[in-house]
């Protein structure tokens, strides 16, 4: 709020083209004061605070001398010791005004009660006179100040406090209930003209303003008057600052309460608002209106991506079609093309056998004649529709053909000889190898040291045929196709057991180690691949769930029979080494070695019976 201490203005007057030398604008200073200008300023700004606490010049009186009733009854009754208890405004006469009345009501009343109940005009008991005098006295000193009065009419006896609860009848009955309660209780509002309660026809922003205005409520009501101690019957200074403080505590309590009842009103009268329930329910229609609006949005949307999308499927569809029967005309042209060539090539090979057939297939007698035949059908599986056509275009000159023909014939011959001396070199190469093979059989693999290592520990000494049991496991397990047998094993075992591979035993046993790591870590992922395991479970704990899945000592189910089938025949021996890893990991309830002990007692029912056959 601006400052009501000072106020400023400075008005110059323009020079109008006037020249150096001519009138000098004169400043001139303003200091607005007066009653006028104080309320224009509180008005512009919204003032209240101690404003509201300066008696307005404005104030009219609305008392007649008709309106005074004079209760000599009630007035005599009264103790001039006990005043604070008194209704002022009875004594007073004027009990219908109370916090209506000016103080120019009170001080109208005042002269009008002095004159007619001094004492000097009693003629009974003076002494009462007197205290009924003083009782008036009092009276009008309580309410000839605006202090005072507000003092006292924020206690007024005749106030009524109570406010309405929320029930059905005053839901019903809201304007009826409500409307008189807060006209009686706007009278403690620090500004002036507050709004009141309204009619049902009120829209929700008149609605909104009034309860904002009344949760936001401000009350000039104090309670000063039922102070219990009164500060000039104090003896010192610490007495008066102690009784200040009690009394100071004690109004603001009483304003809290005062408060309370406030809100309370306005939380009673907010749920009883018939207006309030059809703003929600509106402001809920609107709401859901709102969300049906944007569900039928996203439905059209949703429906226009599947239109869109079905449009693209038929498109792509209709596309593939095409293609598929560009595809099918292409193979079916290609097909025509193929049968039309056999045909001309089987004519032509017809051709050519029947010429070839009458000249008795150049041979002179029926020595050679078996060899002839061979020549010519070797001919006519190499030759080419181009060099018949030209072979049977010149059958009949006998010379032309006969040397034509004995030339494409050589031809055939050097190039079939050509092709069996290839095969004889990749022959002789193959039985190369695997005579080199053979006799490096006895330099063993990394992998197949560690595998002979960990035969070995399966099979210890007075196992029944070792080293032809060992033998046989490592060629079951070796990665690489190697034919070991008993004496090969023994050699290295020895070497090994001698100490003259030392430094190759240790590089197996780390290598060992490193796969171990490798297998474990592959398992591991495996499992949480599937489901198995969260990212927090142990290493021992995997290899336990794993271990738990694949462990069925149990009999073969179809199913399980079912994914063996399956997995031989996706994962052949063609495979490799990871062959029957794999299988396991299809079957996925059963190890490898199950599964690998399945198969040969599948093989051995099958030979079984048909050698029962």
């Amino acid at each position: 709020h601006p400052t009501l201490l000072s106020w400023e203005a400075v008005v110059s007057t323009q020079s109008t083209g006037v020249k150096s030398g001519g009138i000098v604008p004169e400043v001139l200073q303003i200091q607005p004061f007066g009653k006028t200008f104080l309320n224009y300023i509180c008005e512009r700004y919204n003032i209240t605070d101690g404003s509201e606490n300066v008696e307005s010049d404005e104030e009219v009186e609305q008392l007649a001398d008709s309106d005074i009733v004079i209760d000599l009854k009630y007035i005599k009754s009264l103790s001039a010791t006990e005043w604070k208890e008194q209704d002022h405004y009875r004594v007073l006469g004027i009990p219908n005004l109370r916090v209506k009345s000016s103080t120019k009501d009170v001080k109208k009343a005042y002269r009008f009660m002095v004159l007619k109940c001094h004492p000097d005009k009693s003629q009974g008991n003076t002494k009462v006179d007197e205290e009924a005098f003083t009782c008036i006295q009092k009276a009008y000193e309580q309410l000839c100040t605006i202090e005072g009065k507000r003092a006292y009419d924020s206690v007024d006896p005749q106030f009524d406090d109570d406010i309405p609860n929320i029930t059905e009848y005053n839901r019903q009955n809201f304007y009826k209930v409500f409307g008189p309660v807060i006209e009686r209780n706007a009278q403690w509002s620090l500004v002036k003209n507050a709004p009141r309660l309204g009619a049902d026809e009120d829209n929700i922003e008149q609605v909104n303003e009034f309860y904002n205005f009344w949760f936001d409520f401000k009350s000039w009501r104090e309670y000063s008057y039922l102070d219990e101690e009164e500060r000039e019957k104090a003896e010192c200074k610490e007495e008066r600052r102690y009784i200040d403080k009690a009394n100071k505590q004690e109004r603001a309590k009483r304003k809290k309460e005062e408060m309370v009842r406030i809100r309370e009103l306005v939380n009673n009268c907010y749920a009883c608002d018939p207006r309030i329930k059809r703003f929600n329910e509106e402001r809920k229609k609107r709401k859901q209106e709102a969300k049906l609006a944007k569900q039928e949005a996203y439905r059209q949307e949703q429906e226009a991506i599947r239109l869109r999308k079905e449009e693209e499927e038929r498109l792509e569809r209709e596309k593939e079609e095409q293609r598929q029967k560009e595809a099918k005309e292409r193979a079916e042209a290609e097909k025509k093309e193929r049968q039309k060539q056999n045909k001309l090539l089987k004519g032509e090979r017809k051709k050519l056998r029947d010429n070839v057939k009458a000249r008795n297939y150049f041979c002179q007698g029926s020595d050679n004649i078996v060899q002839a035949m061979e020549n010519l059908e070797l001919l006519l599986l190499g030759v080419t529709l181009d060099d018949m056509k030209k072979l049977n275009g010149v059958s009949s000159d006998a010379t032309a053909f006969s040397s034509q023909y004995s030339a494409l014939l050589d031809a055939q011959l050097k190039e079939q000889e050509a092709k069996k001396r290839e095969n004889l070199a990749k022959a002789k190469q193959s039985q190369e190898q695997h005579k080199e093979q053979s006799l490096n059989m006895d330099k063993f693999t990394t992998p197949d040291i560690a595998l002979l290592v960990k035969a070995v520990k399966i099979f210890p000494p007075g196992t029944v045929n070792r080293w032809n049991t060992i033998a046989d496991y490592l060629n079951q397990h070796s990665a690489v196709c190697k034919t070991y047998d008993n004496q090969d094993v023994i050699k290295k075992v020895k070497k090994l057991q001698s100490g003259e591979e030392a430094d190759l035993r240790s590089k197996v046993n780390a290598q060992a180690y490193e796969n171990f790591e490798k297998a474990q870590k592959q398992r591991i992922e495996e499992v949480q691949a599937g489901g198995g395991i969260s990212n927090r479970d142990t290493l021992n704990s995997a290899l336990q769930k794993e271990e738990a899945t694949k462990k069925n000592k149990g009999p073969w189910t179809t199913e399980e029979q079912k994914l063996l089938e399956e997995s031989l025949k996706k994962y052949p021996a063609s495979f490799g080494a990871e062959r029957w890893d794999s299988i396991a990991a299809h079957v996925a309830t059963r190890s490898k070695k199950d599964c690998m002990r399945r198969y040969k007692d599948l093989v051995e029912q099958i030979k079984a019976k048909k050698a029962k056959q």
